[in-house]
């Protein structure tokens, strides 16, 4: 079978279960304390939740189905604001620098909002579809594109672009094309750029993947260093520092390649599918659907530590853990919430909720969110 095609009957789990999610994320200002974690409130937002919800100064933002923004008032889980253009929004491209909000638009569009009011700041075409979020790099948006995906037409030929914009303004500073018909959101150490994607080429016949390449680029001009081809299949995430990178894509493996030059350092059976990663420092950390938890050493694949998730078969990791200083949390496909030791995988603690949710959490001071397959956002509070 073709692996593009293959891609393709899957694309809509990959999606569902969140998988667009950058490992690049916002960070809590303080750990949590689950004997002081409750809920402070719900919201519903009417339609299923497809990417974690994102603390952007005064408000969360978050975005369903049902095809509409929400900034939500962190303090009272109400609405402060909503964007629903009529073709509606990408529910999971949405990012903030903390001063607006930026989303995709069906038909080719970025758009920035005013994180207070809702206000349109401004609105650029580019000509191909943002559905995962970018990156925000100070005053600079690495805006990833895609020619497949859930409510699109099927555009095999590559060609999707990564665009560089001003934040202020969204005037474009510079463009890459790639080979691949999908672009991952990317991930910056120091002044490389890394994302990455599927292409189509008819001669691969492979059961598991597919053809991908990962590219590394010129943060200032989006000149390419190099490229990496495997048969990984789509990727969907990644993290680097200074000296490695290391991504998870379709196949059952975690993957190291040299900063430098793109050849591969490592490869390391995950056991079973993961969702996403993310990293700190030389370490990155990720859950497999076997119930374990991984601690891998970012340059040499060395696995640090793991941690057996209790509660049964396929009580997964969902997404990304949120990582700061020595504290890992996550959310588990059956609603349980955990704290572990980042530096050796003890067990801080752990706290079921009864929500269902398709994607992981977030994070920040003192605050932790979620969304459910059922549209419910929740907001735990550090007491």
């Amino acid at each position: 079978m073709d692996s593009a095609i293959l891609f393709l009957r899957r694309l809509g789990l990959l999606a569902a279960v969140g998988l667009l999610l950058t490992a690049c994320r916002a960070q809590p200002s303080q750990p949590l304390e689950g004997e002081r974690l409750a809920l402070a409130w719900v919201y519903d937002s009417g339609a299923p939740i497809n990417k974690p919800p994102l603390p952007a100064g005064p408000v969360l933002l978050t975005a369903s189905e049902a095809g509409a923004l929400l900034a939500l008032d962190l303090e009272s889980g109400q609405p402060a604001w909503q964007y629903a253009p009529q073709g509606g929004v990408w529910d999971a491209s949405f990012a903030s620098d903390g001063k607006a909000a930026f989303i995709g638009e069906p038909g080719g569009s970025l758009a920035a909002l005013d994180l207070r009011s809702g206000e349109l700041l401004w609105r650029v075409n580019l000509g191909l579809d943002v559905q995962a979020s970018p990156l925000v790099d100070g005053d600079v948006l690495y805006v990833p594109t895609t020619l497949v995906g859930p409510g699109l037409p099927i555009g095999l030929q590559g060609q999707a672009v990564l665009f560089a914009l001003r934040a202020q303004d969204g005037s474009r500073l510079w463009s890459f094309e790639s080979d691949s018909y999908i672009l991952q959101t990317p991930c910056k150490a120091g002044d490389a750029l890394y994302t990455g994607g599927s292409y189509s080429n008819p001669d691969v016949e492979i059961e598991e993947g597919g053809p991908l390449k990962i590219y590394a680029l010129n943060a200032s001009d989006g000149a390419l260093r190099w490229e990496h081809a495997s048969q990984d299949g789509y990727v969907k995430a990644l993290y680097a520092d200074e000296h490695a990178l290391a991504y998870i894509a379709y196949q059952d493996f975690s993957n190291g390649l040299d900063a430098a030059s793109g050849e591969r350092l490592w490869r390391k059976d995950t056991g079973n599918w993961v969702p996403s990663l993310a990293g700190a420092g030389e370490v990155i950390y990720y859950g497999s659907a076997n119930t374990v938890v991984f601690a891998v050493h970012l340059h040499s694949g060395e696995t640090l530590w793991t941690f057996n998730i209790p509660g049964g078969s396929f009580n997964y990791l969902l997404g990304a853990p949120a990582i700061f200083q020595d504290d890992l949390y996550f959310l588990t496909q059956r609603g349980d919430l955990f704290a572990l030791s980042a530096s050796d995988g003890s067990l801080r603690w752990s706290l079921p909720t009864a929500a269902t949710a398709r994607v992981g959490l977030s994070v920040s001071n003192g605050w932790l969110f979620f969304g459910d397959q059922d549209g419910k956002v929740y907001a735990y509070r550090q007491r």
